[in-house]
Order: structure tokens, then sequence, then C-alpha cells
């Protein structure tokens, strides 16, 4: 079963160059969180098709190959003990992350209009546009509305508040830099509310950009052995 620090940062890269598109990209991900007083590191290297298909490979803390697709076919693969989990969820879609957006250089909501959201507010605030929205009935028990603000055409933060107006999970990007012909945010702090005295704090960095020819094949074609374990 997939460790939750690895589904949080489950995500999927499109890029667009005015009428080009590139049809390979990979970049090096690292995440620091913090819990409790307690740190951890995760280490990854992500590749990504035009047609959607994404591989991550983990190598710390362990090595583990994550690979999915736009329909939500979605794997696991773990080389130190040659175990394969697979199953097909749309929610696993390479589609579903927000780092999409930015790299199909759709950063006006976020993905948040596909997911149901609609706007409902905008204001400007401190040099910022300030965009409200509220969920969808199915999301409308637990969220009361999502935040988002714009400098310039850049998003900074993302924001959801539970039904008392609390945030519960607070995103900054930061530290924007063109990449393949779009501004994108190499630095990304997440602060997720566990409960009322707990929460995690992570930082994801990214680095290394490579497109086309210079993306290494190697992990986007892997084979899972044919005897790996298959478990649930």
């Amino acid at each position: 079963m997939l460790a939750p620090q690895f589904s949080l940062l489950f995500f999927s890269l499109v890029f667009f160059l005015n009428q080009f598109v590139y049809q390979k990209v990979s970049m090096e991900m690292q995440t620091r969180s913090a819990r409790n007083g307690k740190m951890s590191t995760i280490k990854a290297s992500i590749y990504y098709t035009s047609e959607g298909k994404m591989a991550s490979h983990y190598t710390v803390p362990a090595e583990i190959l994550i690979l999915n697709n736009t329909k939500g076919e979605f794997t696991v693969y773990d080389f130190v003990n040659n175990t394969v989990a697979q199953k097909q969820n749309y929610l696993l879609s390479s589609e579903t992350n927000q780092l999409f957006y930015f790299l199909e250089n759709n950063r006006g909501d976020l993905g948040l209009s596909k997911m149901g959201f609609a706007l409902k507010e905008t204001k400007f605030q401190d040099g910022l546009r300030i965009t409200v929205w509220h969920p969808p009935m199915q999301l409308a028990k637990d969220i009361s509305k999502v935040e988002v603000a714009h400098d310039k055409n850049n998003p900074v933060f993302l924001g959801y508040f539970n039904k008392k107006g609390k945030a519960i999970n607070k995103v900054f990007f930061y530290n924007y830099e063109w990449v393949a012909g779009l501004k994108f945010p190499t630095s990304v702090t997440q602060i997720s509310l566990i409960n009322a005295k707990d929460s995690i704090v992570s930082k994801t960095m990214y680095s290394n950009f490579k497109t086309d020819k210079e993306v290494d094949d190697h992990f986007l074609t892997f084979k899972i052995p044919a005897n790996a374990k298959v478990i649930e």
C-alpha cells in the first residue's frame, strides 16, 4: 500500500511553449516535512510524456517506482521487496495534481473549476488578486471555501477553509523560474492541519529540468519484473 507521504507528493507535468508541445520532461524533486518535531525527507526523479504517462522514481527513504497515466491506471513497484500493487482510480490520474495546471499554462484557477468549484468573488488586496471559490455539494460539508491569490499572473497562495472558516490546508508557491517557456514555482510550501494541535509542514523543491532528447527514457519504459509479487 502506498505510504501517505508519497501520495501527497503525486503530481503530473505537461509543457506547452507557444505552438510547440514538449514530448518528454523530467525534473528532480526533494521534499522535507516536519511533524511533531520530527523531520523526514523524500527524494525522487519525475518523468512525464505529452501523452500523460508519468514515472516517479523515489530513492529516499526507499526505492519505489510509481507509474500512472491520464486514465488513472496506477502502479507501485518496490525494488527491494520486488512487490507490485496496481489499481485504477481517476483520483490517481496524472492530471489531478495542481502542478499539472502550472505546466499546462492554466494558472488561473489551478483546476478548481474542473473539480466543480464555482467562482464567487474576486477582490484585490496588497497588490494581489484574490479569488474565492465555493465547493461542489459533495465537498460542502467539509469545505466552506477555497481562496487563490495571484501576484500578476502567478499563483502565490492556495487555501482550503473548513466550515468554521479555519484554513485546513495552505499552499505557498514561490521562486518562479522560466521552465520550457513557462513560469513555474520551483519551491512549494504546504501546511496541512491534522487537528487543533497537530499539522504537517512540507517544503518541496524542483530542479534540474530536462526536455525531449535530454530526458532519460529508462523509467518511462520500465517493465515490472515478471516474478514481482502482487500485493493488494
